[in-house]
């Protein structure tokens, strides 16, 4: 779910580069980490890294991607961590969003949230299959398509949610946060009987 594929742009510039290689009189290219040299001589970098030679590795493209592009979106792994919607308890100002939290236990555990407060615009009077401003999708199950839908106050204080795996993912729908939001912990829980195969 959080597969990005390099932008056409770094696709066709690195058709043209050996041309450009000419022109700058460079028997190879000195960009690194899947940079290229432009026409004007410098580096084009990929997101996710600097320098004048892209030397510097930051982070991963596919992370660099969605920190630009959905920066609310999060991989929450560490236990005890709180879940909060953006802004909270007072998300002033933060335009139309969309974003997903997954929350990630280690092999044999599931994914363990407990919410402490919930408050989204509640579901439109004419359409009660839908909210009026934004809804948080819960997936207990990653490998199904949809979530269960939450709008309004429909999540009480102390309800938990547990994962079927050790993922459990939120997906923050098309919306404005006008109210104050959610706050959840995350914790993790041992599945019974599980057989962590790893090799050491």
């Amino acid at each position: 779910y959080f597969t990005i594929i390099f932008s056409s742009t770094f696709i066709y510039s690195s058709l043209v580069k050996d041309d450009w290689l000419k022109a700058c009189k460079q028997e190879s290219d000195p960009c690194k980490n899947g940079g290229y040299t432009q026409k004007d001589c410098s580096c084009a970098c990929p997101l996710g890294t600097s320098g004048d030679k892209c030397e510097n590795l930051d982070m991963n493209y596919n992370d660099a991607m969605v920190q630009q592009f959905t920066p609310y979106t999060a991989i929450i792994k560490t236990s005890g961590a709180e879940v909060v919607s953006p802004g909270y308890p007072k998300p002033k100002g933060l335009g139309k969003l969309s974003y997903t939290q997954l929350m990630q236990a280690p092999k044999c555990h599931k994914a363990v949230v407990t919410f402490s407060d919930f408050q989204l615009d509640p579901r439109r009077t004419d359409d009660k299959k839908n909210c009026k401003d934004g809804s948080l999708e819960i997936r207990t199950d990653v490998s199904v398509v949809n979530g269960k839908i939450f709008c309004g106050e429909e999540i009480k204080n102390g309800t938990v949610f547990k994962s079927d795996q050790s993922e459990l993912i939120f997906h923050f729908y098309d919306g404005n946060l006008k109210h104050k939001g959610y706050k959840a912990m995350f914790t993790t829980e041992a599945i019974p009987n599980c057989r962590n195969n790893a090799q050491f």
